[in-house]
């Protein structure tokens, strides 16, 4: 039997930020995977501001992610088009240069996003984990079942490689074994909301096609009746995956078959001369469910095993690295045994409000992509028409190239509808319209960085939450209790560094003023754990210049009295615009949120 403190079900993402996060912290933890290795088969490829600011703080420089990203402006775009060069209509985000300013003016990383697939984010993390003596990876090792017992957990893995079972017993189970999760699934924790939007096929391949595509973008949306899907270019010059939904009330998996997708790839890139070798084939259901409850006893879901949604917007991944990171300070409170246990409860409160969100914008923006195919006059039911049409049983009757040519027939009166595009002004801007008001999509920092948590381990302070007039498109940068603390650049010392320069993730983080030494008084006077854990910043000592000074304590909204304190995550605990009284006792009533004390 083996043991550790944590153990982790899966090796993605959420479960290797996980272990990360929780290394760093001091926590041991084994992963097991039921895989050999990294998928091969991309799935998510876009991390967030959010995410890469995560990632940053475990020691995965933007600039090692930036080199097996794609080219930054090939991940500006967007292109809805007929075939991949035959264009209707495009969405570049940094055209201008305003967004990207927007974006840069509240993040310390080089970069707002990165186009980077999946499978290569799991290769760096996985590279980081083998670093750390703190990460035992088993592969190929199949989580089967478990027991709570106390304060044990005792789950059985199975060895793939020698059909054999033996125990793992930790503390805790985090549970990050994606949407199909076999741990939720036993603990009989249901999953609430649709679970079926639509369903999919996609094809991996691995071509060159810089010289093939005129306008690089990492979504091209093809709206064609003989090819009607997405190709996401995981990176143009290697990675490709091609998309389409498929009806399966009607069609049958076996139906896509290697050889009729390659066929439908080429139609797609508008040149059926192109040599196409699809790698793998993946059928999915688009879902949008989240978990009723996160937490059974011992036992947390993580990432996709907590929600899944549809894929439109780039949420899923970027909700769980969040999630890692949310609950894995928790969990070392709780294990270093200067935490109470009841802190582990603020992490459902704190992230499935996020996740609900980002849940419904996900649907929404499926929903709203739909509306394009229908501003050419078509719309999903001709799609599902041809679909049932080649399963009813006159059509099975039917000779195969017969039914090709009436299906044929069918794409070309579709096709001359779309056609008009090019001759019918009204047409023509109404298509264009309904592209351009799918900005909210891809432009999104309220949803990256803007959430903030409304109740969990936090101590509201009486503000009024500010709510944008977008709160997807719109980011108002605040140090009201439960915002990500906001980043502003300044000159400290004559390099130019980040407000989150002054965060560390192993410590809360106290900000006093000027006539703040009662507070630092009072820290000194409270329990030993509680100081180890504090780091103070005295804000008047920074060395800021004095727009930048002005401008920190803005967002602050401190007095020379006050005190502000962040949570090791990087969100706002706790605020004190101004104070005048019993410092030690105030603190006191502050750290009792988050410490358990005798």
């Amino acid at each position: 039997m083996k043991k550790t403190e944590v153990l982790i079900i899966g090796a993605g993402p959420a479960g290797m930020v996980s272990a990360l996060c929780l290394a760093k912290l001091g926590i041991s933890c084994i992963i097991v995977e039921q895989y050999a290795g990294v998928n091969k088969h991309p799935k998510a490829h876009e991390l967030n501001a959010r995410s890469i600011e995560i990632l940053e703080e475990l020691g995965i420089s933007s600039e090692d992610l930036i080199k097996e990203a794609s080219p930054f402006s090939d991940g500006a775009r967007i292109l809805f088009c007929q075939t991949i060069n035959e264009e209707y209509g495009r969405i570049d985000l940094f055209a201008d240069g305003a967004r990207r300013a927007k974006y840069e003016r509240h993040l310390k990383s080089k970069t707002p996003y990165l186009n980077l697939s999946q499978t290569e984010l799991e290769k760096i993390l996985l590279r980081k984990a083998k670093e750390n003596p703190l990460i035992e990876l088993l592969y190929q090792h199949q989580w089967q079942s478990l027991s709570q017992e106390g304060s044990a957990v005792k789950s059985e893995i199975l060895d793939r490689r020698k059909e054999t079972t033996f125990t793992i017993e930790s503390q805790y189970v985090l549970a990050a074994d994606g949407a199909g999760s076999w741990c939720r699934e036993f603990l009989k924790i249901p999953f609430i909301g649709p679970d079926k939007v639509d369903d999919f096929v996609s094809a991996y391949f691995e071509n060159n096609l810089r010289d093939h595509v005129q306008t690089p973008a990492k979504l091209f949306w093809i709206f064609n009746p003989e090819a009607v899907g997405t190709f996401i270019a995981h990176h143009i010059e290697k990675r490709w995956v091609y998309m389409q939904p498929i009806y399966l009330d009607y069609e049958k998996k076996e139906s896509f078959t290697k050889a009729y997708l390659e066929n439908r790839i080429k139609k797609a890139l508008g040149n059926e001369s192109l040599e196409i070798d699809v790698k793998s084939i993946s059928y999915w259901r688009m879902s949008a469910q989240i978990a009723e409850t996160y937490r059974k006893n011992r036992v947390i879901l993580v990432g996709d095993a907590a929600h899944r949604f549809p894929p439109t917007g780039g949420l899923g991944m970027n909700t769980g690295i969040p999630d890692a990171h949310n609950i894995a300070w928790k969990l070392q409170a709780v294990l270093q045994g200067w935490g109470d246990e009841q802190l582990l409860d603020t992490y459902q409160a704190e992230r499935k409000p996020v996740a609900e969100d980002n849940c419904k914008e996900s649907l929404y923006n499926y929903h709203k992509i739909l509306e394009v195919i229908e501003a050419f006059g078509l719309g999903r039911k001709d799609l599902e028409k041809l679909a049932k049409f080649k399963n009813t049983a006159p059509a099975k009757w039917l000779p195969t190239t017969w039914l090709d040519k009436i299906v044929n027939i069918g794409a070309k009166m579709a096709r001359k509808k779309m056609d008009k595009f090019h001759t019918n002004a009204a047409l023509k801007e109404k298509v264009l319209t309904t592209i351009a008001d799918q900005i909210a999509h891809f432009d999104r920092i309220g949803l990256d960085i803007g959430y903030s948590y409304e109740q969990g381990a936090i101590i509201p302070d009486g503000t009024d939450l500010v709510v944008p007039e977008n709160k997807v498109t719109q980011y108002v940068p605040s140090a009201r209790p439960g915002a990500r603390f906001p980043h502003i650049d300044f000159q400290k010392n004559t390099a130019p560094t980040s407000s989150h320069d002054l965060l560390d993730y192993l410590f809360f983080t106290l900000f006093i003023r000027a006539k703040g030494e009662p507070w630092k008084t009072a820290l000194a006077q409270l329990p030993t754990t509680i100081q180890q854990k504090t780091k103070v910043v005295p804000i008047d000592e920074l060395g800021l210049s004095k727009t930048v000074f002005d401008q920190l304590i803005a967002l602050c909204e401190i007095d020379e009295t006050g005190a502000l304190l962040i949570r090791p995550d990087g969100h706002v605990a706790w605020r004190v615009k101004a104070f005048n009284g019993d410092h030690e006792k105030k603190l006191l009533k502050v750290f009792q949120k988050f410490f358990k004390l005798t």
